[in-house]
């Protein structure tokens, strides 16, 4: 069987059940989200740390639950990544527009900026696209009654994630003008 060559990358990868710390590996020029959104049903992660579920980085030691040297993840099941390499749009940037979105998974949520088809609806880009995108400039904001949806300063920033827009349990567009001052990472 051909293999092509493979550049490792490291990746925390979340799902709802665990967080899991390891080696990714990528096609040269390819992203996070061309190898997520390929058809094959696992992700091969290698040098896997495997710990509790959460979302606070870096876990404590007690939450270790597994190190194997290799580990096939369920693709279906990986929520966002952090790690590996943003994917390259496929088409002229002046068809593409960014926007600010928000993406809820429990008790906190992912804000950053996503590329979209230029003029397209979110609604009608959300059910026809790839699960997996590159959200870049993104923030993890944690979600509480007592603050506003988004508070100014995220729990951890990153230069892009990449997200499964189906397991997202909803997402949150960027208001207009006029706009609730508690939704304060839109401006």
């Amino acid at each position: 069987m051909y293999r092509s060559p493979r550049e490792a990358h490291e990746a925390r990868i979340y799902t709802g059940a665990y967080r899991v710390y390891g080696m990714i590996h990528l096609v040269p020029g390819a992203g996070t989200a061309d190898l997520l959104n390929q058809e094959r049903p696992y992700l091969p992660v290698t040098g896997a740390l495997v710990y509790a579920p959460g979302f606070r980085h870096p876990p404590e030691a007690r939450e270790l639950k597994a190190s194997v040297n290799f580990l096939a993840l369920r693709k279906e099941r990986v929520q966002w990544v952090a790690g590996g390499r943003p994917a390259e749009p496929r088409t002229s940037p002046a068809l593409l527009e960014r926007r600010r979105l928000a993406f809820l998974f429990g008790d906190y949520l992912l804000a950053g900026e996503l590329l979209l088809p230029r003029g397209v609806r979110l609604s009608d880009f959300l059910s026809q696209a790839k699960p997996f995108q590159t959200l870049k400039e993104a923030g993890l904001h944690l979600l509480a009654p007592d603050r506003p949806l988004v508070d100014p300063d995220p729990l951890e920033r990153f230069p892009f994630l990449t997200v499964n827009l189906r397991l997202a349990e909803g997402v949150v567009e960027a208001p207009g003008e006029a706009s609730d001052p508690r939704l304060t990472l839109f401006g």
